[in-house]
């Protein structure tokens, strides 16, 4: 605490800053401003050359799997190519090269502990390479649906399976949805409805709708019902409904609250089926319908199911390589989830309803239950280099229990269901998963089906680095670092989170989402070097929550220096609470709501802010956290496009929710500070190089260079 005395100077220093801000116009801190340097254009990567060495396999989509595996004899499959290489004894590496086309996969072709070591699976340099799950149906016939010219065909349900997948070349094909566009708002909810309690999240088995806006669905066990709540999204199927109520009633629990406005969809409606390009599987006629778009007929049509869920599973097999492999067109399924809670935390009352349930709720929060396309376990020095990872419906690619000494570089991640890269290891001190690197990756379009879904997620890792990755255009959270709420002991440690360019994410559909995410106890935890802007988190009833860097529950021991982070719905920077964090030399500029913030107040310190720039138009610097001793500051530059270097803290800058600078300082804030226009180079641009004349010069901020994205330039 400071002395009376130390209070005293320090608010007579405040009044002396203010005085001079008013009587010394901002353009006295224009000037001249640091030359850009142009960069080097990104190169593409380079594919090398073919060279087949004495154990090397050769594999076509022409081939046959009798073949010998040569040039002129190739195999015709990855899983052939693999079993041929199991009993050779050779120590040193083999290439299996795949020549250009499209490998079709009905099943995951599985490794195991059988499979030889030092092989990589890499396509023929300039080839493009396509491990698919897709089936084609290209026999149809013109037919009528709800009144609209429609495209049908004959599926056999129960051989080709129960598919919510449906591909068009490179595109997802979406499935008819009511309404159209936005979304109904949940009506009523009844905590008899209730099957179990966790924390403060209810399981709830039903919710009442607008009776106007449910209807007598003619295939009622093919619809679901999409809520969008929280930071989460919930995939419910349909038990029964009540029109004359408005009673919905489910087979899978929530995972989360339903509460009166939580905004809701119903999917795979056979009855608002219209729109060019939807399409709806109705397993009681056995008939796939697709509404066509201009140019599609009966005879040149040809869509794609998916056929599987999952591509390749590796376990117990090392030094395995996968190189510029394109893996698309997976399926996914309504399946159960972890979140049992505590059972018996609520005793509801007698309710027919709990006799429809059929899974367990999801885990609720990151799409954390979704499996993956390619999915690794209990293994070592796996590698995926220059893939694509592209229309696949739950999670890209899994990194599980026990992997290490892995990489994921210069591959390109788009139209993701649910998380693209996904590190998930187990609860284990120290963790057993660990030593991997996602670098030089563009991941885009995650979360196309689970919107609560990340787009690299460390769940129990050690030792990670996240470099030089450009992610954008998600519906959720860029990074997610950590797995343990709060002060117990976490397994997630060192991760190193560098360089990272992370835009466009949020997007306004749900809430309670970062550029940048951590969870619990992380000493050796680096945030540094990234560029985060335009988060936007939901901003209906209930909307919170849109951060550019998030310290969620219980993060301490973190650094977090040289990051950017601007245009975010609520603050740049944000932590809920932890211990001990060090926030230093970051520019945080234009948060909707305020530029940082702390959520909860504890009786340790929370951490240390120095040396950062804090910009903004008419909003709090320090958003509703002005409590005395809540943390420390110290060298800090201050500004407000409005109001000048007349800078306010609290809830707002209006008269009656404001402290001003005499007031932050009597707490013991505004240590140090400065208060004047940092000279950026064209802030209103978003340029943010700062003049060589900047009294930021002055202080204790170090200017750095911003070398956030990809080093490959990606198509």
């Amino acid at each position: 605490m400071q002395s009376f005395l130390t209070k005293a100077v320090a608010i007579i220093t405040a009044i002396f800053t203010m005085l001079n801000l008013i009587f010394c116009p901002a353009d006295d801190f224009a000037g001249v401003y640091d030359p850009v340097t142009e960069k080097e254009e990104k190169p593409v990567y380079d594919e090398g050359e073919f060279s087949m060495n004495e154990y090397d396999l050769i594999v076509s989509p022409d081939g046959n799997d009798e073949n010998a595996g040569t040039v002129n004899e190739p195999l015709k499959t990855l899983a052939e190519a693999k079993n041929r290489l199991k009993n050779i004894n050779y120590d040193k590496d083999i290439t299996v090269w795949f020549r250009g086309g499209e490998y079709q996969f009905d099943k995951s072709v599985v490794f195991n502990a059988e499979d030889k070591s030092n092989v990589t699976y890499r396509s023929y340099p300039n080839e493009e390479v396509i491990f698919s799950g897709g089936r084609a149906i290209d026999k149809w016939e013109d037919t009528t649906i709800n009144g609209v010219s429609a495209l049908a065909a004959d599926v056999d349900v129960e051989k080709d399976g129960y598919f919510k997948s449906l591909f068009k070349g490179e595109k997802r094909l979406p499935l008819s949805q009511w309404p159209k566009e936005d979304a109904f708002k949940i009506k009523a909810v009844d905590e008899k409805d209730i099957i179990n309690t966790v924390d403060v999240w209810n399981n709830f088995v039903a919710f009442y709708a607008d009776k106007t806006e449910v209807m007598n669905f003619e295939n009622l066990s093919d619809v679901r019902v999409k809520v969008q709540h929280y930071w989460y999204d919930e995939m419910l199927p349909i038990a029964n409904i009540d029109t004359d109520s408005g009673r919905i009633e489910l087979t899978k629990p929530s995972s989360l609250n339903l509460r009166e406005d939580d905004n809701f969809v119903f999917e795979n409606v056979r009855e608002k089926l219209s729109l060019p390009g939807e399409w709806y599987l109705d397993r009681a006629e056995e008939k796939l319908y697709y509404i066509p778009e201009v140019g599609d007929t009966a005879e040149n049509t040809v869509l794609y199911t998916g056929a599987t869920e999952k591509l390749i599973e590796l376990s117990g097999v090392n030094d395995i390589s996968f190189q510029g492999i394109k893996f698309t067109k997976t399926d996914w399924s309504v399946a159960d989830g972890t979140w049992i809670g505590t059972p018996g935390a609520f005793v509801p009352e007698e309710n027919e309803s709990f006799d429809n349930i059929k899974y367990t709720p999801n885990f609720p929060q990151a799409a954390y239950d979704q499996p993956a396309a390619i999915e690794v376990r209990n293994a070592k020095n796996i590698n995926f280099v220059n893939c694509t990872f592209t229309n696949l419906s739950n999670a890209g690619l899994m990194l599980g229990s026990n992997v290490t000494d892995s990489s994921v570089e210069t591959c390109k991640f788009e139209n993701i269901g649910a998380n693209a890269v996904y590190i998930k290891g187990d609860y284990s001190i120290p963790a057993t998963t660990k030593n991997i690197r996602v670098y030089d990756c563009n991941i885009s379009k995650y979360g196309r089906i689970f919107n609560g879904a990340i787009g690299v997620i460390v769940v129990h890792a050690s030792d990670c680095e996240i470099e030089h990755n450009e992610i954008h255009d998600g519906w959720y959270t860029g990074i997610s670092v950590g797995w343990m709420w709060g002060y117990a002991e976490n397994p997630t440690n060192a991760i190193k989170v560098r360089n990272n360019l992370i835009y466009n994410i949020g997007n306004g559909w749900l809430s309670d989402m970062g550029g940048i995410y951590t969870l619990g106890i992380q000493p050796d935890t680096v945030l540094s070097g990234n560029v985060i802007y335009n988060v936007g988190c939901y901003g209906g009833n209930y909307g919170y929550g849109g951060w550019g860097i998030y310290l969620d529950e219980g993060s301490s021991g973190i650094l977090v220096e040289n990051n950017l982070a601007y245009d975010c719905s609520s603050q740049c920077f944000h932590q809920h609470y932890g211990k001990d964090n060090m926030i230093r030399n970051n520019i945080f500029a234009f948060g909707g709501e305020g530029i940082m913030r702390i959520s909860r107040r504890e009786e340790h310190n929370s951490l240390y802010f120095q040396n950062n720039i804090l910009y903004g138009e008419n909003v709090p610097m320090y958003f509703n956290t002005t409590k005395e001793g809540w943390f420390v500051d110290d060298g800090n530059i201050y500004w407000d496009t409005k109001h000048k270097g007349n800078v306010y803290s609290d809830t707002s800058t209006k008269i009656g929710e404001r402290y001003n600078i005499v007031t932050m300082v009597s707490r013991g804030y505004y240590n140090n500070a400065t208060f004047a226009d940092p000279g950026f180079m064209d802030a209103d641009n978003r340029n943010f190089i700062i003049a060589k004349n900047s009294p930021v010069r002055e202080t204790g901020f170090k200017p750095f260079e911003i070398d956030a994205g990809t080093k490959t330039l990606f198509s």
